[in-house]
């Protein structure tokens, strides 16, 4: 532009400042106060349309609202100042005539907005696809599985099966009947265990039928039908409605499809990843992939078990690719403990992981662990990489105290447990709570067997988790619905432990293996003769606090305050009679852990 055109256009204009985060422009005062604005100093965000989020646009030089500029239209577009902004304003008639006497700048113009519209479009059909493939997690299963099954007698032959399945055009039937299932027969079956052995075709079914298939609730997702699949190596899970009948059956076949456009986005990368440095980039991106599926309303027990799975094949991956590099002198499994080991990792969480071994007879002990000591070290240094951070107790692999020998860790448990010390009992609270994750699994099931039959029958060591249970109360306010320390509560002490620590002492005390905290309370709940209501009561509650929880986390990783400093009175009327009828079912659970143990 000449020098003179360019006077001219300016000294119709004036300079103006805007502050950080004022609007600049928006659609209510597009027609009534048509400008041009030129970014002098700073930068502006453009926010609305389609997209519905602030998207950083321009900077010093950036030109607009270049939509109502060409048409008169307000495009339904605000422009923010991203920070403290100066720009030339350029008044409606200075534009016009700007236009009407360059055509140039109008060919400009009209590209920039052709520009702005195709990168509209590439946001909106990006935006589209991850909302298609997310939501496909959280269908339930019903709507992709058979919703029609069909039973046979246990005795019916093998050629009278086939026929069925022939005529009904069908892949799978249930030997038994819907109320009482006794197994399952695919067309794979028929071919693999009948026909390739040479049986005859008036064989029971019942012979080659997969004995007591898994039975899960008609109401899961499409993400915990896949989640149980892929942890149970099934093919096929019924699905059984509220009356307890077997109202449906979906196979890996039908959560593949689904998955098309769900997790399978996100694992595949993952498992086939070749390096640390890939595995770093995919870790950021499945975090923004949990992020999402959560704000969108995932279930709490889905999420936790989705971002478990996430890690676990990222703890796998770098586990295959480091023992490349440092191949194991001795058989080895990597453990999970803690919060990951339970599978309740969260937004903001650490490290707590260990390993064990199992040294040849005779060989040297301390000279096996310091190699295992080296894959450790570079383990964690790989999910710190990854977006895991170092435990700050030091709970991790790469630490000789925690890279012990199957016999080792089996004498740790049996100190901790015969001791009396607070240390013991903390220990306990942490490394009771454990997982493989990667190796020879059955060392860890060793551990386990080791610890609950060291535990069977030891009261005194019952007597003393207890006491260390309780020694935290329900935050339940006297003369206020809540008890705060400076306005805040902590969900994680005050709210998540309340439900942990009592479901890991009642699973000690009972034998029960699991450590994941609902099935944990799912299972003892039993043994102890709670009523069916109250264990919904206490894993509704447990997940209500988890949720807000989990809420909290995320809000950290943008104010910056702690992770699980909640302050009760800033949610609604009805989360807040919520959150104090899940502190009460919790005072509920604490009464009767005092009855059961402290007496």
């Amino acid at each position: 532009m000449e020098r003179s055109r360019l006077a001219l256009l300016l000294s119709n204009s004036s300079v103006v400042f805007q502050r950080q985060g004022s609007r600049i422009f928006h659609p209510g005062i597009a027609l009534r106060e048509r400008s041009f604005w030129i970014i002098r100093q700073g930068s502006v965000a453009r926010s609305g349309g389609s997209i519905r989020q602030a998207v950083p646009l321009l900077s010093v030089g950036g030109i607009f609202p270049v939509e109502s500029i060409l048409d008169g239209s307000d495009g339904g577009y605000a422009y923010i100042a991203e920070e403290d902004c100066f720009l030339w304003r350029i008044e409606g008639l200075a534009i016009d005539e700007w236009l009407g006497e360059l055509p140039f700048l109008r060919w400009l113009a009209e590209a920039l907005q052709a520009e702005q519209q195709a990168m509209q479009r590439l946001m909106v059909e990006l935006v589209h696809s991850r909302q298609v493939a997310d939501q496909a997690l959280a269908l339930p299963a019903r709507s992709i599985g058979a919703t029609q099954v069909t039973c046979v007698p246990p005795d019916c032959s093998m050629h009278d099966v086939a026929g069925l399945m022939s005529e009904q055009g069908i892949g799978s039937v249930l030997v038994g009947t819907p109320q009482a299932v006794e197994g399952i027969v695919t067309a794979t079956d028929l071919v693999r265990r009948g026909i390739a052995r040479r049986l005859p075709d008036t064989t029971p079914i019942s012979e080659i039928m997969t004995s007591n298939p898994v039975e899960v609730d008609d109401a899961i997702s499409v993400f915990g039908a896949a989640v149980e699949m892929a942890q149970g190596k099934y093919r096929h899970l019924l699905l059984k409605n509220s009356e307890g009948l077997i109202a449906g059956v979906v196979s890996e076949r039908d959560l593949f499809h689904a998955q098309q456009q769900g997790v399978s986005h996100v694992f595949t990368p993952i498992n086939e990843a070749g390096s640390v440095d890939e595995l770093v980039t995919l870790a950021a991106a499945a975090r923004e992939f949990g992020e999402r599926v959560f704000n969108q309303g995932m279930d709490v027990s889905q999420f936790l078990r989705l971002t478990s799975s996430i890690n676990d094949r990222i703890a796998k991956r770098l586990l295959e690719l480091l023992t490349v590099r440092h191949p194991p002198p001795a058989p080895f499994c990597w453990l999970a403990f803690g919060s990951e080991g339970r599978e309740e990792q969260g937004f903001v969480t650490d490290q707590d992981n260990g390993l064990v071994f199992l040294p040849p007879a005779g060989a040297d002990v301390a000279a096996i662990r310091e190699r295992f000591l080296e894959l450790g070290r570079e383990m964690n240094d790989a999910l710190h990489r990854c977006g895991f951070e170092r435990c700050k107790g030091n709970i991790m692999a790469g630490n000789p105290e925690w890279c012990l020998s199957l016999g080792e860790w089996k004498a740790r448990f049996s100190s901790w447990i015969h001791a009396t010390t607070p240390t013991a009992i903390l220990n306990s609270t942490i490394f009771f709570d454990f997982r493989p994750i990667f190796g020879e699994m059955q060392l860890a099931e060793e551990m386990r067997d080791h610890l609950l039959a060291e535990v069977k029958g030891n009261s005194i060591f019952i007597h003393l988790l207890a006491i260390n249970a309780l020694e935290v109360a329900p935050p339940l306010g006297r003369l206020s619905r809540f008890a705060t320390v400076n306005g805040k509560i902590d969900v994680k002490t005050q709210g998540t432990r309340l439900f942990v620590d009592i479901a890991r002492i009642y699973a000690l005390h009972c034998g029960v293996k699991a450590v994941n905290t609902e099935q944990r309370l799912a299972l003892v709940g039993q043994r102890i003769k709670r009523s069916v209501s109250a264990i919904q009561g206490d894993i509704a509650a447990f997940h209500h606090v988890q949720t807000l929880r989990l809420q909290r986390q995320l809000a950290s990783l943008a104010d910056g305050e702690a992770a699980n400093s909640l302050d009760p009175y800033a949610l609604d009327e009805l989360q807040q009679r919520i959150l104090r009828e899940s502190f009460r079912q919790a005072a509920s659970l604490q009464e009767r852990l005092k009855l059961d143990y402290k007496r």
